[in-house]
């Protein structure tokens, strides 16, 4: 009666683990995912609004999730995206209040001004020119602005930061 189980039981998982070649491709759930997500092919247009900082010469300087308010990535996109569809207030306000964080950070000392922007990117030939090249990247940040933008970024918002004399 063993031996009758256990070949249940594996048929039953070799089924399960079968099952999802004959579903559709995009059909994602229990018991084994097909990582639609990754399995299908995906646009390389990228639409997003980001922060940017800029020094006195003009470079363009990355800030870190935590400069806009946050430790996690998704949530500062999250944050800005908002401040943007919400308009030219509540765009501004997100600007004074990167600003003052900027403004506290000896790290970004070099920052005069920042950028609420949108802008049109190539998303591969973003991260295969820039963020994949050696030295492309300094201290983990990706780059202030693509190398290559299908259309260049709009100011947004811009504010400056103002620091208190010591």
């Amino acid at each position: 009666m063993q031996r009758w189980v256990a070949a249940v039981v594996s048929i039953g998982l070799v089924g399960a683990s079968l099952e999802p070649i004959v579903r559709a491709p995009d059909d994602d759930g229990f018991p084994l995912s097909t990582f639609p997500m990754f399995a299908a092919r995906r646009g390389r247009r990228l639409v997003m609004s980001y922060a940017q900082g800029v020094t006195g010469d003009g470079r363009l300087r990355a800030l870190s999730p935590g400069l806009i308010g946050t430790g996690e990535v998704m949530q500062a996109f999250t944050r800005i995206q908002r401040a943007v569809d919400a308009g030219p207030d509540e765009r501004r306000a997100l600007c004074v209040d990167i600003a003052a964080r900027v403004a506290g950070d000896a790290a970004y000392g070099d920052v005069v001004e920042i950028r609420i922007v949108s802008g049109t990117h190539d998303a591969v030939d973003y991260l295969v020119g820039e963020v994949a090249r050696p030295g492309a990247v300094g201290a983990g940040e990706p780059p202030a602005e693509p190398a290559v933008a299908a259309t260049p970024a709009a100011t947004r918002a811009s504010c400056t930061v103002e620091r208190r004399p010591r």
